[in-house]
């Protein structure tokens, strides 16, 4: 089924919204625009695969109520990205979501699987990837395309039965419920511009005063993406924005010998990059932004307590047949070893203590912190156990 005006479409949300659930995927491209540009929507009903065309539908007012029906299920796999994309067009969040690739997780079945490899271990059905770099903006597309596009999405329903049962019987599908919920959350799609400077990963290491210029580049790199409708990178590159950061250039000559800007950005931005990074120089020093992380390097005891207990977190994780970056990261565990050794309370604001994370393996991780558990390694087997201490 492939759809180009709205009243189809609106049939199938209403199919949608009898069975209480659909499926969802997208394609899109991101790389020539400010915003993801939508290229298709494919959706699945229970006995429906349908591709709709954005191109041509005029209104997409009936995908946009069936998607924040809090009484339809969306179920995608990895859904970050596609969720990430429908709020950028609609503004509006969507859902409940089931997410194959986290419930799978949860399942036991392996961390991240791709959607070919799910479908190939809950469904025995082999899947090409062929078509995974098309232009989808282009039409008429071809039939191989076409086949593609389904494919992502007709096999979404036959996998939430699936993973569902597994759940179930498991006593997970609570679990996969709450971790799906995260996709709820605004702050995941708000895009403050003077917040972006920290998703700059190798800004980290600036003075404030570095950090600060960072910060108002990285805004008017934004700005500027968005009146050109072209990728903040496309305009200039975190490497060049650090740069000019560390070095807060003054006069036109400074930028010119900074190596990797582009002469034409020299020419068409210098003045508004001078300025801008002025603008930083003049922040007072109590309002500017402190690094992450400088202050709290770990003591040697402490990081020998957070590598015994990644190691408790990875038998723990084996154990229950869980990846372990699924319930922390290495962020996580020193969080937790720097609130326990401060105040013996780290419960609060440690996201291993919480939720369905604690009561599967966080308790237990924090009795291994305060020696109530200690690990041991069988010599033949390399089977790790738990055992109760008694402290005095």
């Amino acid at each position: 089924m492939y759809i180009e005006s709205s009243e189809p479409l609106r049939r199938l949300c209403a199919q949608a919204r009898t069975e209480g659930r659909l499926a969802i995927d997208l394609e899109f491209i991101r790389e020539n625009t400010y915003a993801p540009q939508l290229a298709l929507i494919q959706i699945a009903v229970r006995d429906t695969c349908a591709i709709v065309d954005p191109l041509t539908v005029d209104d997409l007012s009936p995908l946009i109520e069936v998607l924040t029906a809090t009484d339809v299920l969306k179920v995608l796999h990895a859904a970050g990205q596609d969720v990430e994309v429908l709020h950028w067009h609609t503004g509006m969040l969507t859902q409940p979501i089931f997410d194959t690739q986290i419930a799978a997780s949860m399942a036991g079945l392996g961390e991240q699987l791709s959607y070919g490899r799910l479908v190939d271990a809950l469904l025995s059905v082999s899947l090409t990837k062929g078509e995974s770099y098309s232009d989808w903006l282009r039409r008429p597309l071809l039939p191989s395309q076409t086949k593609y596009a389904l494919d992502d999405v007709r096999y979404l329903l036959p996998m939430h039965d699936q993973l569902s049962k597994r759940l179930n019987a498991m006593g997970r599908a609570a679990w996969a419920a709450d971790e799906c919920r995260k996709y709820a959350d605004p702050a995941l799609y708000e895009r403050n511009p003077r917040t972006l400077y920290r998703r700059i990963r190798n800004g980290k290491n600036l003075s404030p005063q570095g950090l600060t210029i960072l910060r108002e580049l990285a805004a008017w790199r934004d700005d500027e993406a968005r009146q050109r409708n072209r990728p903040a990178g496309r305009v200039l590159s975190n490497e060049i924005l650090v740069d000019l950061a560390r070095r807060a250039p003054q006069t036109r000559d400074d930028l010119q010998r900074l190596r990797g800007l582009p002469q034409r950005e020299l020419e068409r931005s210098a003045d508004a990059l001078l300025m801008t990074v002025q603008r930083g120089l003049e922040v007072p020093e109590a309002d500017q932004p402190k690094p992450e992380n400088r202050d709290h390097r770990l003591t040697p005891s402490e990081e020998l307590t957070v590598k015994f207990l990644d190691a408790s977190l990875k038998a723990l994780c084996q154990r229950e047949k869980l990846p372990a970056s699924f319930i922390a990261n290495r962020n996580d565990l020193e969080t937790l070893v720097r609130r326990y050794r401060k105040d013996r309370l780290p419960t609060e604001g440690s996201p291993v203590l919480e939720g369905w994370r604690g009561e599967l393996v966080g308790r237990e991780l924090l009795a291994v912190l305060e020696g109530r558990l200690s690990l041991h390694l069988h010599p033949k087997t390399g089977k790790v156990t738990f055992t109760a201490r008694h402290c005095r």
